[in-house]
């Protein structure tokens, strides 16, 4: 046998033996990964993904293969994490390697990619804007954020004294006023103002392209690329349709605060003071500054809890009782001679317990925001690879049984356990991903529960023979956050309320 032929045959059985290792050690993983459905080929458990309903949805797939389960769709490994002990174990203890982002085409087509950070991959850029958004936005820090929120609080209860018909519209008009105050020092108008529409319409775009499977592009990033004329790139125009309102929502306010900063007529502000930080800072690069000022102000108005109200208003209306309760803790504890204030809260255990039976009674976004592995990880004995997309059930955590009884229900009293899991825990997020702005929505949410209870009765609507309606506790499933579906209720002062609030705005 010659040389050549030798080496052939070395090179062949190098080869052969290579094929063999490398097929037993990809089985040997494959049969490590957690249980899941049987994908189909091709296109994996793309049929398996929810749309729509996606916390029940996905939590019926975790009642039949676990609290750890296994989807593949078009190439794309997907962890389910259907329990907050097994969320909690990887995001949260495991926030080294768990922390990284699964871009979004349409964010990218839209225009968020550009500035809204949550969506950044996990590098020092994403670092950065965290950092600064941590600084204004942190537990020690939003007390100086009370004063504005109360004052809004107490004009939302003089809106809804005088059309309480509108008080879904009255409340959306509190978001905006209060985050355009506080972020901007802008001041909006009472009806149709053009700030708050820009992000009203910039929050409706975030909560639709942020939907798992809603575009297939997403699925086939290649897409990006196909002229928006051709059939079936309505994506396209539609993208291009709304990068204008993304761009919008981060410069308009903006230039506008900044107008009013050069000329000496501006409010205080985050805005503000950032700008003025960075003028007393040697090391400041100046458009850099602008920059990550833009970027975490426009952020701010994608972080409210206007879900969070909507169904604090439809738990009172249908839950009497709830509101007689706290009512009656108010009124030992500040009287009827002033509206509560923040140096209040650690004498309000129900008001409290009410706030956060809100934050887990209506999960905002029941999925949270997708993590992706920069490591192979592995949890419970099973091997979650490096580039998976990570999805919590959120929804399925506020559900648990064994730590929420009747967890349909609103029941506060259940929060006044301190061995009951903080819905804080899991709401918000998880490990470096939670939301920076927590604190601030969970300080406006206390400010108007307290002040909304303290002032106004709200009932449930009567029918024609004046007999109470009991609401139904409906919500939205066909975007990334949920709220209540439209809901009726009564509104009404309460007895020498509306004299309290007229002058208390004096």
């Amino acid at each position: 046998m010659t040389d050549r032929r030798i080496i052939l045959f070395l090179l062949i059985g190098i080869g052969v033996f290579l094929r063999i290792y490398i097929r037993r050690k990809n089985s040997a993983r494959i049969a490590r990964l957690p249980p899941g459905p049987t994908p189909l080929p091709l296109v994996g458990n793309i049929l398996d993904i929810p749309t729509a309903q996606l916390g029940s949805k996905f939590r019926s797939i975790s009642d039949k293969y676990g609290d750890v389960v296994y989807l593949s769709a078009l190439g794309q490994r997907i962890i389910l994490l259907g329990s907050y002990e097994a969320a909690s174990t990887l995001l949260d203890n495991r926030s080294t390697t768990t922390s990284d982002r699964q871009g979004l085409v349409m964010a990218d087509l839209v225009g968020f990619s550009d500035w809204e950070f949550t969506l950044f991959e996990h590098t020092p850029e994403w670092r950065r804007h965290r950092r600064q958004f941590h600084q204004l936005f942190h537990k020690g820090v939003v007390a100086d954020y009370h004063p504005a929120q109360r004052e809004h609080a107490q004009r939302l209860v003089q809106r809804l004294i005088q059309d309480p018909d509108h008080f879904i519209s009255h409340i959306r008009h509190y978001f905006g006023a209060s985050i355009m105050q506080i972020v901007y020092g802008l001041e909006v108008a009472e009806q149709d103002d053009k700030y708050i529409a820009i992000a009203e319409k910039c929050v409706e775009i975030f909560t639709d392209i942020a939907v798992p499977g809603r575009y297939l592009v997403e699925a086939f990033p290649f897409l990006r690329y196909i002229p928006s004329w051709l059939p079936g790139a309505k994506f396209k125009r539609d993208a291009a349709r709304w990068k204008e309102s993304v761009k919008d929502l981060r410069d308009v306010p903006y230039h506008a605060a900044k107008r009013d900063i050069d000329s000496g007529k501006a409010s205080p502000s985050i805005v503000m003071r950032i700008l003025e930080e960075a003028q007393g800072s040697h090391d400041s690069n100046s458009a850099e500054v602008e920059e990550l000022c833009q970027n975490i102000s426009a952020l701010a108005y994608l972080n409210t809890t206007f879900s969070s109200v909507q169904a604090f208003f439809l738990a009172m209306a249908k839950y009497p009782h709830i509101r007689r309760k706290a009512q009656a803790e108010l009124d030992a504890v500040v009287g009827s001679r002033r509206l509560p204030d923040l140096s209040d809260r650690l004498a309000l255990p129900y008001v409290n317990a009410i706030v956060k039976e809100c934050f887990r009674w209506l999960i905002v976004t029941p999925i949270g925001f997708p993590h992706k592995t920069s490591e192979d990880e592995e949890l419970n004995g099973y091997l979650i690879p490096k580039g998976s997309t990570l999805i919590p059930n959120v929804w399925a955590m506020s559900r648990d049984p064994n730590m929420y009884p009747d967890p349909e229900e609103f029941v506060p009293e259940r929060f006044l356990d301190p061995r009951v899991r903080d819905p804080m825990k899991f709401a918000f997020g998880f490990g470096r991903r939670i939301c920076p702005g927590r604190h601030f929505a969970d300080q406006a949410l206390f400010i108007i529960v307290a002040v909304v209870l303290h002032t106004l009765d709200i009932q449930p609507p009567l029918d024609d023979t004046g007999n109470p309606i009991e609401p139904e506790a409906r919500y939205t499933t066909d975007t990334v956050t949920s709220y209540p579906e439209p809901f009726r209720c009564r509104i009404t002062p309460r007895p020498g309320r509306a004299e309290l609030v007229a002058s208390e705005q004096e």
